[in-house]
């Protein structure tokens, strides 16, 4: 190993480095794991806490459900008639049957589960005899032989009738229960429950053992006792803990550390009960070691694979090189032994340059004069030509923009002079842009990207300055052509590093959407956020509308130039000039059609917009929708001249009974025609069929209830003649490109006076 560290070999720089991270994660696990094992001792404290006041409060419950159930069952009406007789009449005419009733009771409360009672026991005084869970006895003889104890005898409970009290906790004590078939101490735990004055008293014997289980959560042999409010002792699970050895706890405290036991006690506030547990303390010392020891085992585990790992890896990635780097000393051209797809590429490109390397070589001794050779230069050439202006690129450490020309041609020239090549022309104005980029910066490269695109790379240097100057003379020279061809150049910020190419242009693309209707080479060099999306508004529609129907071409140019202007205020780019006048176009087509137009209607809108996309300028636009206005008023003009009091008729009824479930069989019976063929009028005389002009109507009825009401879309819908919302928001989606939801936001927006993006 020391060997390969003074040669300084990869497979030791490899490991060593692998190593490193695996000490670092140790490091971290270490000191992790000491913060941690100092917090799991009090982690564990406060589960002994947490875990001893559950079992209070599965006591104390439990104390009140039975002192219900003695309540209860005191209270019993056939109990008290019962003992209503044993008090006022004769022992000889008592009737004892009638303790049959109360038996019952106690037998159904005695063998329910859920109160964990080895007995529940009526005692009656006078005279002394019992009713529990086995029938009736007399009371000296229970006490004495199927319930013994020498502490709770006849005689005590006989003396505890003259005492003062209603509900008493007893002391567990231990109990010799026989019984017919078994026999066996039991430690039991007694409630009783006695009116002042009266003939009897319940008893109800708790099994101490199945309380225990069942309400205390601690592991097998418990140390656990009940403290009556006095201090003494109610009940303890087992001999290990009394009361002697209780350490005192101030009023903030509630676990002592005393005898190497941890001593936890809770309060119960009601019944003045305090409940006690010992945990040893050498058993939470157990816990902390076992955590400990597990966790230095996965430590270790944790080590011993991650080195493993790491000298396989690393001989992973040594072995293969070893082979690349013998195999070119040895000329050797064999496969690497590896899986690494990367490593057999290297190996075969380094061979791939070595074969060629010498071939070159070769061939340079076999000639006599190879420098002057015009093929072996041409061969040179080919090697490098294709790429070294974008090696240059993507090598480049200096700063750089990077500028794009968008090139727009005009489709006819001013004057009437023929139209210039596109193609010819691009070429020309790339070579003029290399030269005059290659004068100021040596290092610049410029590349036709598209027909009607170019890019310039452009390092920055020592003088930034340079470059609005060369921008200024080029921008004077494209404007003395500009009858021909319109330019937008944009300039991108400045990059550090070849990485941000992809970002730069990029940015250089949303730069050219920002060009504004200006017949001139604009210069772009800030990216800033568009004005939005310009829409009429409701009221400036139903205008429209009004002025293309009545064939008003004064009206729509009034509109049409209040928009241009609105937009020329807000620094509207070209892009939204030529969108809203595609909508106009499509808006006018609608008319003509509805007016009997019979031309194609398709054709004749890709034709307006070829015009559209002729216009540079807002003065261009006015003269493009005068034209288009004078046209449409034409048509509508010419139209109302040849009135057709049947189609007035159907238009009226449209117009004015949208909402209404209107039908083509009902008004060709109006007007005394079949249904076909009144279709197939509507058709010829508008262009368009009879359930078009239905849904136009109720779409634009739609329009103006979605901007000026609050109006849910079902209700709009059921208000413009569709039955359910699925049909309105398909017919209106159909007609406006947008949903009825989407169409009421952008004109909230528009009110609010914020753009639409």
């Amino acid at each position: 190993m020391w060997t390969l560290m003074k040669r300084q070999s990869l497979f030791v720089k490899i490991f060593l480095s692998f190593l490193t991270i695996i000490l670092l994660f140790v490091s971290f696990h270490m000191i992790s794991f000491q913060f941690f094992t100092d917090r799991i001792q009090t982690e564990i404290i406060q589960h002994n806490q947490l875990s001893l006041r559950n079992t209070a409060d599965r006591y104390q419950t439990h104390f009140t459900r039975i002192k219900t159930l003695l309540f209860s069952l005191y209270h019993d009406e056939k109990l008290v008639a019962f003992n209503r007789q044993l008090v006022s009449r004769p022992d000889a005419e008592t009737n004892y049957w009638l303790a049959g009733e109360p038996l019952k009771e106690v037998r159904s409360h005695a063998y329910n589960p859920m109160f964990y009672l080895d007995n529940l026991i009526i005692l009656f005084t006078r005279p002394a005899f019992v009713i529990e869970k086995e029938g009736t006895s007399d009371s000296d003889l229970f006490f004495s032989r199927f319930y013994q104890s020498p502490v709770y005898t006849a005689d005590y409970w006989s003396k505890l009738s003259q005492q003062s009290g209603i509900y008493l906790l007893h002391p567990a004590e231990e109990f010799r229960v026989t019984g017919l078939n078994s026999d066996q101490n039991t430690q039991l735990l007694p409630i009783s429950f006695q009116m002042p004055g009266k003939n009897y008293r319940v008893i109800a014997l708790l099994d101490a053992a199945k309380m225990l289980k069942a309400f205390h959560s601690q592991e097998k042999d418990p140390r656990f006792m009940i403290l009556n409010p006095d201090g003494s002792l109610l009940y303890r699970s087992s001999q290990e803990i009394s009361t002697e050895g209780l350490p005192f706890f101030d009023r903030n405290e509630d676990y002592q550390l005393k005898n190497g036991f941890y001593y936890f006690a809770v309060k119960d506030k009601e019944a003045q009960l305090t409940f006690v547990t010992a945990v040893p303390y050498s058993y939470i010392s157990s816990q902390v070691s076992k955590l400990n020891m597990t966790m230095y085992i996965i430590l270790a585990i944790s080590v011993a694979i991650g080195i493993t790992v790491s000298w396989l890896l690393s001989r992973g990635i040594n072995r293969p090189l070893k082979q690349i780097v013998a195999s070119i000393l040895h000329r050797n051209p064999g496969s690497v032994d590896n899986a690494i797809h990367e490593f057999d590429l290297i190996h075969r490109e380094m061979h791939e340059l070595i074969r060629e390397k010498e071939e070159i070589h070769t061939e340079m001794l076999s000639k006599n004069s190879l420098l002057t050779s015009y093929g072996y230069i041409n061969k040179l050439k080919a090697i490098n030509s294709d790429i070294n202006d974008w090696k240059d690129v993507l090598a480049t450490d200096q700063p750089y923009v990077i500028i794009m020309y968008q090139l727009q041609f005009r489709s006819a020239p001013a004057g009437g002079e023929p139209a210039i090549v596109p193609e010819k022309a691009a070429y020309y104005i790339r070579e003029y842009i290399r030269v005059l980029m290659s004068e100021r910066f040596p290092s610049s490269h410029t590349f036709q990207i598209e027909n009607n695109q170019i890019l310039s790379f452009v390092t920055m240097g020592e003088n930034p300055h340079v470059l609005d100057s060369a921008l200024a003379q080029l921008k004077q020279i494209l404007d003395r052509d500009r009858q021909y061809l319109l330019v937008t150049i944009a300039v991108s910020p400045v990059y550090r590093h070849s990485s941000g190419f992809n970002e730069a242009y990029r940015i250089v693309l949303q730069m050219l959407e920002q060009a504004r209707p200006v017949e001139e080479t604009q210069l772009i060099t800030t990216l800033h956020n568009g004005s939005g999306l310009f829409l009429l508004t409701p009221s400036q529609e139903q205008e429209l509308n009004a002025a293309l129907l009545a064939g008003n071409e004064r009206a729509c140019m009034l509109l049409i130039e209040r928009v241009l202007d609105q937009m020329a205020k807000k620094d509207a780019s070209l892009q939204q000039y030529r969108r809203i006048g595609e909508g106009m176009v499509e808006r006018v087509c609608r008319v003509q059609g509805s007016f009997g137009y019979h031309e194609d209607m398709a054709a004749l809108q890709e034709e307006l917009n070829r015009q559209l996309k002729d216009c540079y300028s807002v003065q261009q636009f006015k003269e493009f929708y005068r034209m288009l206005f004078s046209e449409c008023a034409a048509i509508v003009n010419r139209f109302k001249a040849d009135k057709d009091d049947t189609l007035e008729f159907i238009m009226n009824s449209v117009e004015n009974r949208y909402a209404e479930d209107i039908s083509l069989d009902l008004l060709a019976d109006k007007l005394n025609m079949s249904a076909a063929y009144l279709s197939v009028y509507i058709k010829e005389k508008t262009g368009m069929n009879f359930s078009d002009h239905i849904n136009q109507v109720r779409v634009r009825k739609a329009k103006q209830l979605l901007v000026e009401t609050d109006l849910n879309m079902n209700d709009i819908g059921l208000q413009i003649g569709y039955r359910n919302v699925t049909s309105f928001n398909r017919m209106f989606k159909k007609l406006t490109g947008m949903a009825p939801g989407e169409y009421r936001k952008q004109h909230t927006l528009l009110r609010e006076g914020e753009p639409i993006q």
